[in-house]
């Protein structure tokens, strides 16, 4: 497959019905009943769909809808003029599975298509603290996007090297990755958002028939706008009755011994955690699409 492959454009589906759409085109594939020239793939081609059946399997599946596109932009800008392997990401953008199928609303953004692509990212998360991304869609084989790690930066599946690509490719791809990383830090702070089952029980118990997806793996994340769970006597810069806002990761100057160092112009910088301020129930800054105060439906 070429590195330039781009995964085809299809219309919009539900989290569910992506994933259900994958799992039958793809066992289609393998098993060769697609008679349409067009989608006639090869053996690496074919092997990729087999390990994605197997991935989405057993992962936890995530959606994040249209409601976090801009905070998570504003996560990943921080990373603007920074070196790819000179990022430096937070602990808790460990994915909170070892194997996980997330699909949020901005991916196709960065592809630079109008149109909505049914794509979700597959994640395997190594000992080592490397997390792989994949791309998976129902009208396209898997392709790997490449990897990050947050003491060592993102990593292109590219036999050339990333810096003589053309700068939209390297922006979507980083983008989608970092945005990724996002979604991780905010699935892993339970203050901000809350996790519900995702789709109807009987969705859920139907894709354990004809899928073998087990019922608890689905998941949906929301803003969490219950007052309730705001400390009154929490220190939150300066006032806890904020609106959630995310202060951004900042290299600082260094010396060439400290720990974690990553260098810039030939001069060392240590990299400084961003973090989130505030709470979603008091509206979320910069005119993001906040949630209505109240319980989380």
């Amino acid at each position: 497959m070429s590195e330039d492959y781009v995964p085809k454009i299809g219309n919009r589906m539900g989290f569910i019905e992506t994933v259900n759409d994958t799992l039958a085109v793809y066992r289609n594939v393998v098993e060769e009943k697609i008679d349409d020239p067009d989608l006639e793939i090869g053996f690496e081609e074919k092997m990729m769909c087999r390990e994605a059946i197997e991935h989405i399997k057993h992962s936890d599946l995530y959606h994040l809808d249209d409601d976090f596109s801009e905070m998570l932009k504003e996560w990943a800008d921080q990373y603007d003029d920074i070196g790819f392997t000179e990022m430096r990401l937070s602990k808790f953008t460990r994915p909170p599975s070892r194997l996980c199928y997330v699909r949020y609303a901005s991916i196709e953004t960065h592809l630079g298509n109008k149109d909505v692509q049914n794509i979700g990212l597959l994640t395997e998360y190594f000992e080592d603290g490397m997390t792989s991304v994949k791309a998976c869609s129902p009208l396209s084989p898997p392709v790997v996007f490449g990897a990050y790690h947050p003491d060592k930066g993102i990593f292109f599946n590219s036999k050339d090297n990333p810096d003589d690509w053309d700068k939209g490719k390297k922006d979507a791809i980083s983008n989608i990755i970092l945005e990724l990383a996002g979604c991780f830090e905010l699935i892993n702070n339970p203050r901000f958002v809350v996790s519900e089952a995702a789709g109807t029980r009987a969705q859920r118990k139907q894709m354990k028939r004809e899928q073998n997806i087990p019922l608890e793996v689905w998941h949906k994340i929301s803003w969490n706008v219950d007052e309730t769970t705001v400390v009154a006597n929490e220190k939150d810069g300066g006032g806890w009755r904020m609106p959630l806002h995310y202060t951004r990761g900042h290299p600082r100057k260094a010396e060439p011994h400290h720990k974690n160092v990553m260098y810039k112009d030939g001069k060392p910088y240590k990299w400084i955690e961003g973090f989130w301020s505030g709470h979603p129930a008091f509206g979320i800054k910069k005119g993001y699409h906040a949630p209505k105060i109240g319980k989380v439906a």
